[in-house]
């Protein structure tokens, strides 16, 4: 996930719209593209059934739909961290934690009300695979936000 690369830099150098408007396509890609990966390692490890696949692949569409509003706000997030580091206040750091939370605890939701949609036409053990996958994904991305995004000062 090279995009937050692109995003720390950008925003740390310039604001002016055409350095936004390259980062926001930049951006598009990189999320069409985790989505696509997404997908490929789903079709790659679970076995739907006829009846089961439309219905997942709806609900998926769905869920994730639901997701990229959320990694939206997560976005907001650390481009208000990254301009606010240098001149980072207590109050300023209370907020962003709080909105760290909030975005956390949106994704778990969300993810339970994935989980628990899905858990109606298919067995629970295809359901934990597929969190699973989910996770894993996360966590890659997860991983990758950490390697790139500083310590607080």
């Amino acid at each position: 996930m090279k995009f937050l690369s692109a995003i720390l830099l950008l925003l740390s150098f310039s604001t002016v719209a055409s350095a936004q408007t390259q980062l926001d396509e930049q951006i598009a890609l990189v999320r069409q593209s985790a989505h696509t990966d997404r997908k490929v390692m789903i079709m790659s490890n679970v076995h739907f059934g006829a009846d089961e696949s439309e219905q997942f692949w709806a609900t998926w569409e769905q869920y994730r739909g639901n997701m990229a509003s959320n990694g939206d706000r997560r976005l907001a997030l650390i481009q208000n961290f990254a301009s606010n580091y240098e001149n980072m206040t207590d109050q300023k750091a209370s907020e962003l934690l709080a909105d760290s939370f909030s975005v956390q605890m949106q994704a778990v939701s969300i993810k339970q009300g994935f989980a628990k949609q899905i858990s109606t036409f298919m067995p629970d053990k295809k359901v934990l695979r597929i969190i699973q996958i989910e996770n894993k994904v996360d966590a890659a991305i997860n991983m990758q936000l950490a390697s790139e995004i500083p310590l607080a000062k």
